[in-house]
């Protein structure tokens, strides 16, 4: 077999063996993403507990400290009613007056902490139900994923193999020009020599269809040991069957 013959085939299969790949890559893509919302949703929700213990805790000391206040309170009020003199009651009670103003405020700060955990638990509960969803969502893409694995898998170990037997027939340099390309165009590494006007000797690239110089075609057809790529896109060109025997048959 030629050069050329040798790339063709050697095409052929890798578009095969990158489509099964893809196939399987889509998937596990698409569960890979499930997976990393999932753990923002989960990393969220750890934030979001954080918050709620931090919350909790601060009004726990300030429940403390209410009870603190009170007990003083009730301690005052008690000294309040035994006072032996109106200088001793007046001491008492700008103290208590004092104590009670600051308990004010220790409700006020306690209040809003309430009011921030009730928004806190809100706020969990709604994120709990996302993450119950997403996980769903994960779950089937994980079972799609395996599932499109284990679809492909034998055919395509099978193709693997083949390709490795067709790139063992290509020459080292032009095999990694074809696998420079197949990267770079996402397995389109080679395109037809579409025939445009045969009359007025024009002929284009198949996959960027821009115009190239005439000799293209003779090179082609000469089968040489060169690759001939498309000065355009770079692509490795290549006549296919129909148009090679229309020209032949002419000839």
């Amino acid at each position: 077999m030629s050069l050329m013959d040798n790339m063709v085939a050697l095409f052929r299969v890798d578009a095969q063996v990158r489509a099964l790949r893809g196939r399987v890559d889509s998937a596990r893509r698409y569960f890979d993403a499930q997976e990393r919302q999932l753990a923002e949703l989960s990393s969220r929700m750890a934030e979001l507990k954080a918050r709620r213990r931090q919350v909790a805790a601060a009004a726990g000391l300030l429940e403390n400290e209410v009870a603190t206040v009170d007990e003083r309170i009730e301690k005052l009020r008690k000294e309040l009613n035994t006072s032996a003199s109106n200088k001793q009651y007046s001491a008492v009670l700008a103290e208590m007056t004092t104590i009670k103003e600051n308990r004010r405020g220790l409700d006020e700060k306690l209040l809003a902490e309430m009011v921030q955990a009730e928004k806190l638990d809100g706020d969990i509960e709604a994120l709990e139900g996302e993450v119950a969803e997403r996980k769903g969502v994960r779950d089937v893409a994980k079972a799609q994923f395996d599932e499109r694995r284990a679809e492909v898998a034998e055919r395509l170990a099978e193709l693997e193999v083949e390709r490795s037997v067709k790139a063992a027939a290509v020459p080292p340099s032009e095999l990694e020009t074809f696998d420079e390309l197949a990267d770079m165009y996402d397995g389109e590494a080679m395109a037809i020599l579409n025939e445009v006007d045969r009359r007025r000797r024009e002929y284009a690239c198949d996959a960027c269809h821009v115009h190239v110089p005439f000799e293209t075609l003779s090179q082609l057809l000469g089968g040489g040991s060169s690759l001939v790529r498309c000065s355009a896109c770079g692509r490795i060109l290549f006549l296919n069957d129909e148009l090679r025997g229309a020209i032949t048959t002419k000839r």
